[in-house]
């Protein structure tokens, strides 16, 4: 099997260890070398009056009187990694509907965190203008008892200057 992405990227790499485990463990799809001898299979077509014209895998050591060696038929071998191909594509699927599924989790509670994040920046500013409210007033309080401290000192200069 050929991928179309990049082989240089880790995720091509891992596909192509795992197709390639799957392959050694079930012999299934397209078979690549003959488990006999080692050499690289080749695809042939069939000449018997049977099967005229059927695609086939095999290794080129092959014989009629060793047989032995790898035979499989192409269409065999393409329905199967078909399958394969659709059970990864299943598994994938699902990895990413799970995936999609955490997001969405993730994005509900960050919302739920902005609601509170709101709610108390809401607050925030009311005990803002409550506090600016309480300045005011001590604002007021400050002035008076400035006069008052004045009017003290003043009566303390009077009451010194006529006492003496």
């Amino acid at each position: 099997m050929s991928s179309s992405s990049n082989p240089n990227s880790s995720y091509a790499t891992a596909m192509s260890a795992n197709w390639s485990r799957r392959r050694a463990e079930r012999q299934r799809g397209f078979p690549t070398i003959c488990r006999k001898c080692g050499e690289e299979a080749e695809i042939f077509t069939s000449k018997t009056l049977k099967n005229p014209g059927r695609l086939f895998h095999g290794c080129p050591n092959s014989s009629e009187k060793d047989k032995n060696h790898l035979f499989k038929w192409t269409d065999g071998s393409a329905v199967e990694e078909i399958h394969d191909i659709k059970s990864l594509f299943d598994e994938k699927i699902g990895h990413l509907e799970l995936q999609s599924q955490r997001c969405e989790d993730v994005i509900r509670s960050y919302d739920k965190k902005i609601e509170d994040l709101g709610d108390a920046f809401a607050g925030l500013g009311k005990e803002v203008k409550e506090m600016k409210e309480l300045v005011q007033e001590y604002e007021g309080d400050v002035k008076s008892l400035k006069k008052i401290v004045v009017c003290g000192i003043g009566m303390m200069l009077v009451y010194y200057y006529f006492t003496m």
